[in-house]
């Protein structure tokens, strides 16, 4: 038998053609939304994870992170009517021109996401199509027009929208995790920032399947007086009423830090108050506020590194044929 018939054999064998066995390998991209600034991570094919930008969000923007309830967007235009379900294809062709047509929310999110995106496409050197996003104000409204500022770039999402919460528990989950027969470890996540705080229960199960324990994962608070008073209630309240997860022994298996203040020794020392010390020593701690950003980005990379993916994901309309980084194909033309 020839190398080459063998070659070709080898190719049907495993399903795979070899168009798709030279398929460039895409990066992961992934941004992630708090309530003051935007950060963009990427995920080369070699192992690499890249934090690329780190903007800071207007007036605008951080009103609209900071507000409870949804306000009514103004009466659009009779134009901006007639074109509102044909922006995201129209906006590859002319971009911002059309960017009157969305309300106030949606481009305060956009003047965020737009130098993030630059700073990805700059330090590829080429344009992106697919991209994953996570928020850390996890709420309808705020999904809807984060998702929408992605078709406004011309990006298709890899992955549903993420809680960054939990993305950065994600981030943290050890190599072993718990066997079939044991219960599932309870992970107390705090998140200690600037300007908010959070605290949120997650587990970690079997093949380490990270989920949020319903009703204790919540958007964070933001903007209070004295966060450190705010976070300690929080715990306590958990500590008092935990859920079945957490009984009888009301243990929590790990802590994790996260936040651009996650190492405050003053929050540090109150908590040992409250939990077990040995548990805040051995705290995992989050590094920098690109953790679960970086994790996103090599999950969305993941997901994409498959022979099929570009076949079952559409682009925006011309977006591959601009790309070196997406397989060849003219089909969108």
């Amino acid at each position: 038998m020839s190398l080459t018939l063998l070659f070709f054999l080898l190719a049907a064998a495993l399903g795979v053609s070899t168009h798709h066995l030279t398929r460039p390998r895409a990066p992961g991209i992934a941004f992630r939304l708090t309530p003051d600034y935007g950060v963009a991570s990427i995920y080369l094919k070699d192992g690499l994870s890249v934090p690329v930008a780190h903007v800071y969000g207007s007036a605008q923007y951080q009103a609209f992170m900071r507000r409870t309830t949804a306000t009514e967007s103004g009466e659009k235009s009779s134009v901006c009517q007639f074109i509102a379900p044909y922006l995201d294809y129209l906006t590859p062709l002319f971009g911002t021109a059309i960017s009157s047509c969305r309300d106030e929310d949606a481009l305060s999110v956009l003047s965020v996401m737009q130098p993030l995106n630059a700073a990805v496409e700059a330090y590829l050197g080429t344009n992106i199509c697919f991209s994953a996003l996570s928020l850390d104000v996890y709420e309808e409204r705020k999904r809807i027009v984060a998702q929408d500022a992605l078709g406004t770039l011309g990006l298709r999402q890899v992955l549903p929208t993420i809680q960054a919460a939990r993305g950065i528990v994600l981030a943290y989950r050890p190599g072993a995790v718990p066997k079939f027969e044991e219960d599932p470890w309870v992970i107390l996540a705090i998140d200690h920032s600037s300007h908010w705080y959070n605290v949120g229960l997650f587990t970690i199960g079997e093949a380490g399947v990270v989920d949020p324990i319903p009703g204790f994962v919540n958007s964070p608070i933001i903007g209070e007086n004295n966060q450190l008073e705010g976070l300690e209630r929080s715990i306590s309240h958990i500590l008092a009423n935990p859920p079945s997860e957490m009984r009888p022994q009301a243990r929590i298996h790990r802590v994790l830090l996260y936040g651009d203040d996650a190492k405050n020794e003053t929050m540090r020392a109150e908590l040992e108050k409250l939990l077990d010390p040995k548990l805040v020593r051995d705290a995992w701690v989050s590094n920098s506020v690109f953790d679960g950003a970086n994790f996103t980005a090599c999950a969305a990379h993941i997901h994409m590194d498959t022979a099929d993916f570009e076949s079952k994901v559409d682009a925006a309309w011309g977006c591959k044929w601009r790309s070196t980084l997406y397989r060849e194909t003219r089909d969108e033309l």
